[in-house]
């Protein structure tokens, strides 16, 4: 890529051009002007209305290393440090998962039970919050609630507290070290839960940009990809207030799988199936067929 005197137009052009080796044309268009935008601290549109202005060796030199990265599939999110979820903006690197757009699913059902609740004082559990994403979109929406989030991994803890920060909703959602329920000592209501569900040994065949950067530990599910289901699950008992229900995203072929999974290890409780708008399964509902939250 050309660094001396190039114009925003002849940089984008060969940004385009080596990207296009590695993902399609639009897109490789898109990320260059996101990425070019990202090394010139603008915006998108403030950047297109002035393709003909030069771009100092500097910026240019900084923005071709991070084309390179995007080239050798590192995901765009870390590159540019964030990521957008359920219209909030989070701060994302290695240590955490990228939230993705089929997650705010679980946000939908889980503001939609919480609005349904006799009373408002409810107590809700995020397990495995990663980057937060979940426990901080809920906080948003839900002033009133009690909200807990849970992660196993220290890394992952921290940058969720910094998007706490960085939202201005620190004092909103209590932060707990711990694997999934273990650390919460208050009964939950409503638990929400983007559980690792790809079988162990489907990790290999995932996308480059996900098996080489993301954590494996929020990915790997074990054999059949419900280990952390089924752990979860176990702690189901002591940890439940009467009328509990709790929403866990699953992959699109663990359907049934995950609700004979509940049906075995909770016969009481009633379990449901979501599927999203590509009519995909994708969450697991549970709920305690005592009086409803």
């Amino acid at each position: 890529m050309r660094h001396n005197s190039a114009t925003i137009q002849d940089a984008l052009l060969d940004a385009t051009r080596a990207l296009g080796a590695t993902i399609e044309y639009h897109e490789a268009r898109l990320q260059a002007e996101l990425l070019l935008a990202h090394a010139l601290e603008t915006t998108r549109a403030h950047l297109l209305a002035r393709l003909e202005q030069a771009i100092a060796p500097e910026v240019a030199a900084r923005y071709a290393a991070n084309v390179a990265r995007r080239a050798q599939h590192e995901p765009l999110a870390y590159i540019l440090g964030h990521a957008e979820f359920y219209g909030l903006d989070f701060l994302v690197d290695r240590r955490v998962l990228i939230p993705r757009h089929e997650t705010e699913m679980l946000v939908d059902l889980a503001l939609q039970a919480a609005r349904r609740a006799a009373r408002i004082s409810l107590v809700i559990v995020d397990a495995g919050t990663g980057s937060g994403a979940i426990a901080l979109s809920l906080a948003q929406h839900l002033p009133q609630v009690q909200i807990f989030a849970t992660e196993i991994s220290p890394d992952a803890l921290a940058v969720a507290r910094v998007n706490a920060a960085h939202l201005r909703l620190e004092t909103r959602v209590m932060f707990l070290p711990g694997d999934l329920l273990e650390p919460v000592t208050e009964p939950f209501d409503l638990l929400v839960s983007n559980l690792p569900y790809i079988p162990s040994k489907r990790f290999d065949q995932l996308p480059r940009e996900v098996r080489a950067f993301e954590p494996r530990i929020a990915l790997d599910g074990g054999a059949d990809g419900l280990t952390v289901m089924r752990r979860l699950l176990a702690q189901w008992e002591s940890r439940a207030a009467r009328g509990a229900a709790a929403f866990l995203e699953i992959s699109e072929e663990q359907g049934q799988a995950g609700v004979d999974l509940v049906r075995e290890m909770l016969p009481h409780l009633a379990v449901a199936l979501h599927r999203d708008l590509e009519g995909l399964d994708r969450v697991v509902e549970i709920k305690n067929l005592q009086p409803a939250l």
